[in-house]
């Protein structure tokens, strides 16, 4: 076990870190972002979404701090922690925000944008950052689970690029 000024020697190579690095600099920003809005109070009625605002609150005070633990790991060369940080991350939002939609508005499984994207946030998403988590603990395939727990990030920032585009080309 490396001690804490060491690299970790299962590192496979600096392209992975380096990935990972921007990575979770990426989820650090966002976190950053949305960290005022930790004590906003929408007046809800309702228990439930009372609960589930609550939920979300906590989730955007530690988003921050999982995302920069992500980012000094992986700075420092600990692969296998900084690929458990960021599919922590993932499943940190998946607990405290995206589980709570499904009591709140049912399944909305569809075959249009919004129903798919719920399908990614909702099960592709967690079973990939688990399964990156998985094999990072293992020490084994470290760049398929870099590749694994950055898959979320990557698809959510493409589908903003493609979305930014059309509307760039066709307008509102």
């Amino acid at each position: 076990m490396p001690t804490e000024n060491e690299v970790d020697p299962s590192a496979p190579h600096r392209g992975l870190r380096i990935l990972l690095v921007l990575v979770a600099l990426v989820e650090l920003a966002e976190a950053l972002a949305s960290v005022q809005n930790v004590f906003t109070d929408y007046h809800h009625e309702a228990a439930l979404l009372r609960f589930a605002q609550a939920l979300t609150s906590v989730k955007l005070a530690l988003a921050p701090l999982v995302a920069s633990a992500a980012a000094v790991l992986a700075v420092r060369g600990r692969t296998r922690l900084a690929i458990c940080a960021l599919a922590a991350l993932v499943l940190l939002d998946w607990v405290l925000q995206d589980v709570w939609s499904i009591p709140l508005h049912g399944l909305e499984l569809s075959l249009d944008f919004g129903g798919v994207d719920v399908f990614f946030h909702d099960v592709i998403f967690p079973a990939v950052a688990i399964a990156g988590a998985a094999l990072a603990l293992k020490d084994h395939r470290l760049a398929l689970a870099g590749l694994l727990v950055r898959m979320p990030t990557l698809i959510n920032w493409t589908v903003l690029v493609v979305f930014a585009i059309s509307i760039m080309v066709y307008g509102f």
